[in-house]
């Protein structure tokens, strides 16, 4: 798996921080970071990596600038110096992504569509978000701009959609904060229904404009299904789904729970997660709109018993509050999944003081040519 980005804006760039090495050294080099934190828990398995670490990106952002000739580049923002990395090509994107945001400079130009100019806070767009689903082969494109009115939306669309037509919902969203650049809160569909589904482990997921979904679904796939692999799930286990976003992990384990019970505090993500459940017609599963930490009281004031927990914070990793309900609700088994091992090895130091075993860790490799790692560890107590 020596295969190489050979990207010629990487080190403008500085996304791909790993772009000098081949594949094969990048996972070394992630192996050996998780042995670095988490090797004195337990043994580290090897890393799972992809089998062509490109174009895995089902989400792609772009930036846009006037030049000096008037035409308009795109690129990537750089958010330690402010700046635009232009490039035609991003190795990460999937060819369509590439394809529409080169298409979309020569239209910005012909329809008089100014990028933003965050120091005068002149024109109107911001930027543009790609998203597709790599299962169904839908493609939604977000156009965030600082304003509700979208200059010449119907021979805009129309356009996009003579040079793509594969695009199956094409949506704006206003962005008035100036140190935002990208999706808005409002929004407002100007082609098809304003989502797009995916399909993840045999389940149908929606995907709108503000839904957090996981960027590699090859990867996550493999993610999950370790994970739910690891749980030991037998159809008699009720179970938590901490921090479970738009209801992805919880739902692809429903079929081997007893009940589900997921907790997230975004109200947007809940509604995602209900309209998901009920795609695919679950009835085991039900969702809280409310801190996890004060889920859980809520769960043991109630008598209810949790055999399995899964655990996927954000890269800040668990509040000593959130670990302290687990370890007072006497939590059997902990699936904890991590996109950040340095808080993902401070929370299992909390937990082994309070009984716990680390039992398995594997590293699976979300983020090729990147140095972030995602890592999954089972703690039985």
């Amino acid at each position: 798996m020596d295969f190489n980005l050979n990207c010629n804006v990487a080190k403008k760039c500085n996304s791909c921080q790993l772009n000098n090495l081949s594949y094969n050294e990048q996972l070394k080099y992630k192996q050996n970071k998780c042995k670095k934190y988490l090797g004195s828990f337990c043994k580290i398995q090897p890393i799972i990596g992809m089998d062509t670490p490109f174009s895995y990106r089902n989400k792609a952002q772009a930036v846009f600038k006037k030049e000096r000739d008037k035409s308009i580049s795109w690129g990537l923002y750089k958010s330690t110096t402010n700046t635009i990395v232009k490039t035609k090509e991003c190795k990460l994107h999937t060819k369509h992504s590439n394809e529409i945001f080169n298409t979309m400079c020569a239209l910005f130009k012909s329809f008089k569509i100014l990028p933003y100019d965050p120091y005068r806070g002149t024109g109107f767009l911001k930027s543009v978000v790609i998203r597709e689903g790599f299962s169904t082969n839908e493609v939604m494109v977000i156009i965030n701009g600082t304003d509700s009115v979208f200059p010449a939306k119907k021979t805009f669309t129309t356009a996009l959609l003579k040079k793509h037509p594969y695009i199956t919902t094409i949506v704006t969203t206003v962005n008035k904060d100036s140190r935002k650049l990208f999706i808005g809160k409002t929004s407002n569909v100007l082609y098809g229904d304003g989502y797009i589904k995916d399909v993840l482990c045999g389940k149908t997921f929606y995907i709108s404009p503000q839904s957090f979904y996981q960027i590699n679904p090859a990867q996550t796939q493999k993610l999950y299904q370790k994970a739910i692999e690891l749980a030991q799930l037998n159809g008699t286990q009720v179970v938590l789904d901490s921090y479970c976003g738009v209801g992805t992990i919880g739902i692809c384990a429903s079929d081997n729970a007893k009940k589900v019970f997921s907790v997230e505090s975004n109200k947007d993500a809940i509604v995602d997660a209900k309209k998901n459940a009920k795609l695919n017609n679950i009835k085991n599963i039900d969702f809280c709109c409310t801190d996890a930490k004060d889920f859980i009281k809520e769960l043991k004031e109630n008598d209810v018993r949790i055999d399995v927990a899964f655990v996927d914070p954000p890269r800040a990793g668990c509040s000593k509050e959130f670990l302290d309900s687990i370890i007072s609700m006497d939590i059997k088994k902990v699936v904890y999944i991590s996109c950040n091992i340095e808080t993902q090895s401070r929370d299992i130091r909390l937990l082994k003081k309070h009984g716990y075993t680390v039992e398995h860790i594997q590293p699976v490799d979300m983020f090729p040519h990147t140095n972030h790692v995602e890592s999954i560890a089972l703690l039985s107590k």
